[in-house]
């Protein structure tokens, strides 16, 4: 822990204020946040409804959907299995799943378990996650808006299953492990597998007995068990038209517990963040001074944003550390993190998705320094000019059914619009060596890299949100 900055005056009303007002306007049905600071709790709260319809109150206790903040829990399972010598972040996939391969990847530069859980390993963005989690969601009244024909696409539902697909896989890897970053579901899911095989036990049983059970946090994965506590919270998404809605089916994928399928409550996120930021040497098997390696980025996006083990790592944030993740499915939001030398953590969890919940994270980082609470974590850049914008232009396309980028050139620059349904993110403005920030009407709230091919300086591919984008096709 380093120098520790006393808070700015009358930080946590002036957060709170952010809160409910940030509540309010993304239409949140319910929500709860936790701040630790110096090893207590210095603010918890919970907004509106657990269950909308019931009118029942969301509270700290509340279970929410983790998504992605899953991968943290994943890494820090690893971590212990290794303290206790049941396997070796250095250790080859294909020793616990002798059957896996992927196209392009080859024995002599084998996948190692540190690169699955740093997205290093050359898996691309694929579609894995998105078939095993369909069976969960027919009849869900997001159906009729959400759904995708998936008739006779691959089953995902079982980890060797998981491994057939990627076996069968047609899309190269990007690179040799360990070369470039790449966020990949289907890395996290494999590591599920892997625990199974080097401990003979059940993903969650393992990561209960060395990290929920010691750290007495009541967070589980099973969704029946988690609703028989009557603490578990409904969900909700929004029509294209802008309605939440109650959407009551959870999104199943047995294949990917360890990717993103953790339930969890505030109140659990807040002893769990004094853990990291104040380790108890003997609380875990894993000895406090290698947690380190949680936040040793393997390979950095672009210089301002890393990877380590199931961390999103920024340095230079006014002169501090940042150590966080977020997590993202229907009718979860979620982003939890810490800012070692303040002594400060933060989670903030909802459950609507699509909530930008990771500004509000940002806000009470920003309330603690005394700055601007809306202020985004990058400064700003250049616009391109007419002839960098003519290269840069095009689809960009990461291979998962959301991942589109579109970079058209308007009269405000080189705007960027994501996704199927092409939502306007912001206008492109660049850094250095390739990299920009994505600028919407409050600031630089994204930031990625263009790679290049060498044909005459045009993009080939575009690092953003920690995925790879490929240029589509004549574009």
């Amino acid at each position: 822990m380093g120098q520790v900055t006393e808070p700015a005056a009358g930080w946590l009303e002036r957060f709170h204020a952010f809160a409910e007002e940030f509540m309010a306007r993304h239409k949140v049905p319910g929500a709860a946040v936790t701040i630790v600071r110096g090893g207590e709790t210095a603010y918890g709260r919970a907004f509106g409804h657990r269950d909308r319809e019931a009118a029942a109150a969301a509270d700290m206790d509340t279970l929410f959907g983790l998504a992605s903040v899953t991968k943290a829990f994943t890494a820090l399972t690893l971590l212990a299995l290794e303290a206790r010598g049941v396997l070796s972040l250095e250790d080859p996939v294909t020793r616990y799943l002798p059957g896996f391969a992927y196209p392009g990847l080859t024995p002599e530069a084998p996948v190692r378990i540190w690169h699955l859980a740093s997205h290093t390993s050359g898996l691309p963005p694929v579609r894995g996650l998105d078939y095993a989690i369909y069976p969960s969601q027919v009849g869900d009244p997001s159906e009729a808006f959400n759904a995708r024909d998936y008739t006779g696409a691959p089953r995902v539902d079982d980890y060797p299953a998981l491994v057939a697909y990627l076996t069968s896989e047609t899309r190269p890897a990007l690179a040799a492990p360990g070369s470039v970053v790449s966020y990949s579901n289907d890395g996290y899911g494999l590591l599920g597998a892997v625990i199974e095989a080097a401990t003979g036990d059940a993903y969650p049983a393992v990561v209960s007995r060395e990290v929920l059970a010691p750290l007495g946090l009541s967070a589980r994965f099973d969704t029946a068990g988690a609703r028989a506590t009557g603490r578990l919270t409904e969900l909700y998404t929004s029509t294209p038209g802008g309605e939440v809605i109650h959407s009551p089916q959870w999104e199943e994928a047995p294949a990917y517990l360890a990717t993103g399928f953790l339930k969890a409550s505030a109140r659990d996120l807040g002893t769990y963040l004094r853990y990291l930021l104040r380790p108890e040497p003997g609380r875990l098997a894993v000895a406090p001074e290698a947690l380190g390696e949680l936040w040793r980025s393997r390979a950095w996006a672009e210089h301002l944003t890393g990877y380590g083990l199931g961390w999103m790592l920024r340095e230079r944030f006014n002169g501090l550390t940042l150590r966080r993740h977020g997590g993202s499915l229907k009718g979860i939001s979620s982003h939890v993190g810490t800012v070692p030398e303040l002594d400060l953590g933060v989670a903030v969890l909802a459950n609507l998705d699509e909530v930008p919940v990771k500004r509000l994270w940002y806000a009470a980082v920003n309330a603690y320094l005394g700055l601007p609470l809306g202020a985004p974590p990058f400064a700003h850049g250049t616009p391109p000019t007419d002839d960098e914008a003519a290269l840069m232009a095009g689809v960009f396309e990461s291979g998962e059914p959301w991942g589109r980028l579109e970079l058209v050139r308007d009269g405000s620059g080189l705007r960027a619009l994501s996704g199927e349904n092409a939502t306007d993110i912001g206008v492109i403005e660049l850094l250095r060596d390739g990299e920009f920030v994505v600028v919407d009407e409050t600031g630089p709230w994204d930031s990625g890299r263009f790679v290049r091919d060498g044909s005459a300086g045009r993009p080939a591919a575009v690092q953003f949100g920690m995925r790879w984008y490929d240029r589509a096709p004549g574009a």
